[in-house]
C-alpha cells in the first residue's frame, strides 16, 4: 500500500497554463508552504513520486502535498 495517493503528472497542470507549484509540509502542526517553478521536472513525472522527497526546512520533516498554482484567468477572452 502507497503512503501517498497517486496523483496527476506534472503536465497535466501545464496544459491549462499552470507553471508553478504549492509544496506544504506533510506535517499538519506545521503547514510551511514555498511556491516553485515546476519546470524542473518532465511532464510524465507523477506529482505523488515527488512528494516523499521533499524536507521541511522549517520543521525538519520529510514529507509534502503538492498542489499547482493556477493559471491566471485570460481576462476578454472566451473558454
Amino acid at each position: 500500500m502507497r503512503d501517498y495517493p497517486t496523483k496527476i503528472t506534472f503536465g497535466e497542470p501545464r496544459e491549462t497554463g499552470a507553471t508553478r507549484i504549492i509544496v506544504f509540509c506533510r506535517d499538519y502542526r506545521c503547514s510551511h508552504n514555498v511556491q516553485m517553478d515546476a519546470s524542473r521536472w518532465p511532464d510524465e513525472v507523477r506529482i505523488s513520486d515527488v512528494e516523499p522527497r521533499f524536507v521541511c526546512t522549517m520543521c525538519g520533516k520529510r514529507g509534502s502535498n503538492i498542489r499547482s498554482v493556477d493559471a491566471p484567468a485570460r481576462m476578454g477572452t472566451s473558454g
